[in-house]
């Protein structure tokens, strides 16, 4: 006889014992956890908010993925899908314009999987919806161990190759960045899950979509800390621009030196930045005093910024 036991997938009701509530319990374990979805969708979530007001509904998870920078929407349930909660998705999706929807349940009915994969079908390629059965599995009287389990995504179409191929060049920014990351992380351990990639920039989210904290290097031989802000709408970018402008005094006086405040007319972003003198191809003492000039900057941009950020109201 097998030594292993019975492994037992448990049901609905004895998932709502490990969260009785949704809103209380639930939502904040997904957002805590959140890294652990990242691993199954290969995405690079983080979480801005939970139960924002979406007109008279309240939204369970709004965030961004620091790969795509797209924002994205999560909606979870008890239970098997339903209409109502395939309806919250679009509803919400549309509101923030996201363009990443996950919908997590403890069964993704056959007939949603088919509306899921049929909307990411018709929808631009940007566009991506998943549908995520979320199962807690023991073994005999073990603890509970949830697992997140696609039934639901992109068709290939629509997901990147991932080369492995990387130039030299693109090597180094990537390890320069995870210099500067891990130096930042040192000192704010909290302020970022994002990854280094092999690309000439580093960015996060300032607490909202559509705002970013930036390191990057720039084709004028500069290097770069900013707050780049794109929420998909020139108009909304001027305003929410403006009104960060507002605060620009005090900005000012928490950093101890002046920004620039660059509108970006030509552009539909706008953008506020720090910057200095610096290429990837300085030797590695130069480097190294990029990174020391850097971390207080990034730490004190997002601190910053990212209250600010969140109580601009837009439309």
């Amino acid at each position: 006889m097998s030594n292993f036991g019975s492994i037992l997938k448990l049901g609905i009701q004895e998932i709502r014992e490990i969260w009785p509530n949704e809103e209380k319990e639930l939502s904040p374990w997904i957002a805590d956890n959140i890294d652990s979805l990242n691993d199954v969708l290969n995405l690079q979530i983080e979480i801005e908010g939970r139960e924002e007001h979406v007109h008279n509904f309240r939204l369970d998870l709004i965030g961004t993925d620091n790969t795509s920078q797209m924002p994205v929407v999560i909606e979870n349930q008890f239970g098997p899908s339903d209409h109502g909660h395939l309806g919250k998705l679009i509803t919400y999706s549309a509101a923030k314009e996201a363009g990443i929807m996950i919908w997590i349940a403890n069964k993704i009915q056959f007939a949603h999987r088919d509306a899921l994969e049929w909307l990411n079908k018709i929808s631009p390629q940007e566009m991506t919806f998943y549908g995520i059965e979320l199962e807690v599995l023991r073994i005999d009287d073990s603890l509970p161990a949830p697992n997140f389990r696609v039934v639901a995504g992109p068709p290939p179409s629509k997901t990147k190759p991932q080369s492995n191929e990387i130039s030299p060049r693109y090597r180094q920014y990537q390890e320069f960045f995870e210099k500067l990351r891990e130096t930042v992380l040192q000192k704010a351990p909290n302020i970022t899950r994002a990854k280094a990639f092999p690309q000439s920039y580093w960015s996060f989210t300032a607490g909202r979509s559509g705002f970013l904290v930036a390191a990057a290097f720039t084709i004028d031989a500069k290097f770069r800390i900013e707050i780049y802000i794109d929420t998909g709408n020139k108009d909304n970018n001027d305003y929410a621009f403006s009104e960060l402008k507002e605060n620009s005094f005090l900005i000012h006086e928490t950093i101890g030196r002046e920004l620039i405040w660059d509108p970006l007319p030509d552009n539909r972003a706008c953008r506020i930045y720090l910057a200095r003198e610096g290429t990837i191809d300085d030797n590695q003492q130069k480097l190294t005093e990029i990174i020391k000039w850097a971390t207080p900057l990034i730490i004190e941009f997002r601190e910053i910024f990212g209250p600010l950020v969140k109580n601009i109201q837009i439309d």
